[in-house]
């Protein structure tokens, strides 16, 4: 089926809204280019303006909702191994970006990653094509485990981590070779039922278990794992690894992994049943439904060795697979993304799948795991439109009548003559042309990954046809997290349809008067457009030009669907100051190491503006505070605001390790005081003054923090030391963390044990949002197997600062090793927040960023310029006033 198709994302607050639209800049399409914002071609009109009359009148109702999106994503099957085996750094960067990347490609937030079987060794006569096999980490029964196997697959996986995907997926095609009956990751005709060995549950599932520890120790833990992949079809002759499963062999496979994931405490899930298509997961009755009579009856049905199909019912319909997979049903949906009369596909079979869903569980979660085109349209590489338009539609019914939370392509990268691709290329084997080649079809694909993120929730769009056949479909996304509104729109037509959009059931508190704009079309590639301005009327009338799919954004808050909207479009807010004054930019405070005689005093930086990941140092790269009291040398500075904004402390360790070079002495007789300063302006500082804090069976005192506590009006200063038995400072310890509460820290209450975990921790710092304070922590342990996240900072949520309920929220947080000296501050301008940690050894300080503090998903900005070797310090929001007077003293005659 070729179809054509268009989307538009829209981003707004108001409660009644409108857009105009103009096309502006574009695109070359067809291009191994990942310039996303390249000009437009010459023939494609610059804009074209709104009719009078609108096609449409709509109305995006914030106030109904329906499902939470989870992810989008693809597959690392088959090519990312070669790939990432043979491919230069650039190339295979390149690739990562435009699949992971958010500012340079589709951003996706899921990645699934193949368990190979090891066919790779023992299967190339029965499957030729080297990029269908696989090898796997474990080669025979008796063997030892070999990590350095499927090294290309690695390289993305750590890739999209290291880019922000923030859900990872492992699947299994087949068991290992090892585990089967012929000894091959494809069945044959005689191996029966399942080419799984018979009683070899227990030994699959303890392989699947052993390579998801040693990933989470690696800090790419997967939050779900699939065993199976299409039970449902036969897989005989394959030629590629695949097995089968009926529905009996399947319910031993999911249960004695769900056994032993409990007992081993991976807290990874089960996807499953990951079936080949959409009309296999449907009861007897259901199919019949759509049918018109019988039952499922194609792939592995037809062997004659058991059920291959009524998931639902039998995963969902059955307590004991329930609980050991939740609610949610995962499957592919090949040969589902078309409608003809008497097989309606993309909408009528969609309904009864969600109906059929909701019978067992109204709560039920859907995941579309693997789709790419097949049937009579799938044969012939295209990077154009139209079969990118033909996926656009088969995302807007997977999302609209199944509820799909999740929907991820099937292979990323394809070398093939076939539609299977989000990425191509030419390479075969080492030494081919590197070629990259974008498809329309990831950029189409972008336009719902890049805008719609997890956690955004699906809400009521009405005033279009949403039959199979229509023209003109939509659908509409609220992500309170971020605070944006996304409508899609698809036009099926040739023609340009105009379309007048309302928003309502929002809390338009916070809105946006213009819309950022992306496109994809015959000459875009989602490239940025014009701004999109809301007219007089607080409508936003859009042309929406005929195959293309475009994305507007925009930022606001509180979008909780209580409110009932506003007629005024008013700006973002900005946060603002206890003075009341808006936070112009950041200043940041730390110190640069011990590796230069002055790098242990303290260092300022100014932001560019309110942007937190580009600085600038002031003082011309020199220290702006020094201090020759206690040990001559600070340390890991603190800088804290007063309640009321007019007064500014910074403390910090009295410490130098520079020339000394004696670590056990710093913390066996190191110094009991901190060193605090005093500011009215940021610009001019008190003499600093050294304040003992520690108690005496103190070997140190590192890390001071200090945090308000509003309930006593009082800071509450916490730090590290190891306390020992007595005065004498003598045998083991282990540092805990210290508090002590302070009004003018001059005067200190006697110091308690704050955090004890029995091993040393350290270098705490805090933030409170929403009634609840998130504490992030240097776990100090080595990092080894008795200890997998020694040396990476765990992430905690409390009532309050003194709450006994503290619970681990993420351990190894952003996945980083080799880290300490977290700080974590508030975004002036967006709800985001931002979390410098310092990878020690490595790249030094780095900085991680979220949308939703209370998840503990962390990913790495993309692009950042730091100061030049910052360590652990402090980044504090500052005023305009504030940040113009630190600008003319140290910048403006620079």
């Amino acid at each position: 089926m070729n179809k054509k198709l268009i989307v538009i994302t829209l981003v707004a607050f108001t409660s009644v809204l409108g857009l105009y639209f103009g096309l502006t800049t574009g695109g070359s399409g067809k291009s191994d280019s990942t310039d996303s914002s390249s000009d437009v071609k010459e023939t494609e009109a610059p804009v074209v303006q709104p009719a009078p009359t609108p096609d449409a009148s709509v109305i995006l109702d914030g106030s109904v909702r329906y499902q939470t999106i989870d992810n989008f994503g693809a597959s690392d099957a088959w090519s990312m191994d070669p790939l990432g085996k043979h491919w230069s750094e650039e190339n295979k960067n390149q690739v990562a970006d435009l699949l992971f990347s958010r500012e340079k490609g589709i951003g996706l937030s899921a990645w699934r990653f193949n368990i190979g079987a090891g066919s790779n060794e023992t299967d190339g006569s029965i499957i030729p094509d080297p990029w269908r096999r696989a090898e796997a980490f474990k080669t025979s029964e008796s063997g030892d485990y070999d990590w350095s196997k499927q090294a290309g697959q690695q390289w993305f996986l750590q890739a999209a981590k290291d880019r922000g995907v923030n859900t990872l997926i492992a699947f299994a095609n087949s068991p290992p070779v090892w585990m089967t009956k012929n000894g091959h990751a494809q069945p044959d005709p005689g191996v029966g039922s399942t080419n799984l060995q018979e009683g070899y549950e227990d030994e699959f599932a303890a392989y699947l278990i052993d390579v998801l520890e040693h990933f989470k120790q690696e800090g790419l833990a997967f939050d779900y794992i699939s065993p199976i992949n299409e039970p449902t079809w036969d897989w005989n002759r394959a030629q590629q690894e695949g097995n089968r499963y009926n529905n009996d062999d399947l319910k031993r496979v999911i249960l004695e992994l769900h056994r032993q994931l409990k007992e081993s405490g991976n807290d990874a899930q089960i996807s499953a049943p990951d079936g080949v298509e959409i009309t296999s997961l449907l009861d007897d009755e259901y199919y019949q439904m759509f049918a018109g009579g019988g039952q499922y009856g194609s792939g592995a049905n037809n062997l004659g060795t058991g059920k291959y199909r009524e998931y639902i019912k039998d995963l969902l319909g059955d307590p004991e697979l329930k609980e050991a997979i939740g609610n949610k049903i995962a499957s592919h949906s090949y040969w589902s993304d078309y409608s003809k009369p008497g097989d309606d596909r993309l909408s009528k079979l969609r309904e009864l799948l969600d109906a059929n869903l909701k019978k067992y569980d109204a709560a039920a979660k859907y995941w579309v795991t693997e789709y790419c085109i097949l049937g009579d349209y799938g044969p012939g590489r295209d990077l154009g439109m139209d079969p990118a338009m033909h996926v656009a539609r088969t995302i807007h019914f997977d999302l609209t009548e199944a509820n799909a939370a999740a929907w991820q392509w099937w292979t990323a990268v394809s070398k093939v003559d076939y539609k299977d691709g989000l990425i191509y290329t030419d390479f075969k084997e080492a030494g081919d042309e590197q070629n990259i080649l974008t498809s329309k079809i990831l950029w189409a694909l972008g336009n719902y990954s890049k805008f719609i993120r997890p956690g955004a929730e699906r809400v009521a769009l009405t005033g279009l046809n949403e039959e199979a056949a229509s023209e003109l479909l939509g659908s509409a996304y609220v992500h309170e997290g971020e605070g944006t509104v996304t409508a899609v729109f698809v036009n099926d037509s040739e023609e340009e349809k105009r379309i007048q959009l309302s928003l309502k059931g929002l809390d338009a508190s916070a809105s946006i008067a213009a819309l950022e704009s992306y496109i994809t079309s015959e000459g875009r590639d989602l490239a940025r457009g014009e701004d999109v301005r809301l007219s007089g009327d607080h409508t936003f009338e859009a042309v929406i030009p005929a195959k293309s799919v475009v994305t507007l954004t925009g930022v606001g808050a509180d979008m909780n669907g209580n409110g009932n909207g506003g007629d005024e479009a008013v700006q973002q807010n900005v946060e603002t100051s206890p003075e009341g004054e808006q936070y112009a930019g950041y200043l940041f405070s730390y110190f640069t190491g011990e590796g230069t005689p002055d790098g242990e005093q303290v260092y300022f930086a100014l932001s560019e503006g309110n942007d937190p990941l580009h600085w600038k140092e002031l003082n011309g790269g020199k220290p702006v505070l020094t201090s020759t009291l206690g040990e001559k040398g600070v340390r890991d500075p603190f800088l804290i605001r007063s309640p009321e904004g007019d007064k500014f402390y910074m403390i910090a360790t009295d410490l130098k390790i520079n020339g000394d070079w004696n670590w056990d002495r710093a913390q066996r007789q190191g110094s009991r005081s901190i060193i605090v300063w005093e500011s009215n302006d940021l610009l001019s500082w008190s003499e600093p003054r050294r304040v003992e804090v520690s108690p005496e069976e103190a070997g140190n005192t590192w890390a001071p923090e200090a945090f308000y506590d509003e309930t006593t009006d009082e800071y509450v200063v916490f730090w590290a030391s190891k306390l020992f038995a007595d005065e004498s400072h003598a045998g083991d310890a282990h540092q805990k963390i210290m508090y002590s509460k302070t009004r003018d820290f001059r005067t200190f209450s006697e110091p308690q044990v704050y955090m004890d975990f029995g091993y040393s921790i350290i270098d705490t710092t805090m933030i409170a949002h929403k009634g609840n304070i998130y504490r992030f922590t240097k776990d100090e342990r080595d990092n080894q197997s008795a200890s997998p996240y020694g040396k990476t900072v765990f992430q905690e949520v409390l009532g309050s600062v003194f709450d006994s309920g503290n619970r681990i929220i993420k351990e190894g947080v952003g996945g980083l090793k080799g880290v300490e000296g977290p700080t974590v501050f508030k975004s002036n301008t967006e709800q985001k927040w931002y979390l410098f940690a310092d990878e020690f050894g490595s790249r030094g300080y780095v900085p991680l960023e979220t949308t939703d503090l209370a998840s503990g998903v962390w990913t790495l900005s993309p692009d950042y310029d730091l100061p030049s070797s910052p360590r652990h310090g402090t980044v504090i929001p500052i005023t305009k006033s504030e940040y113009d007077a630190i600008y003319a003293k140290y910048l403006s005659q620079r």
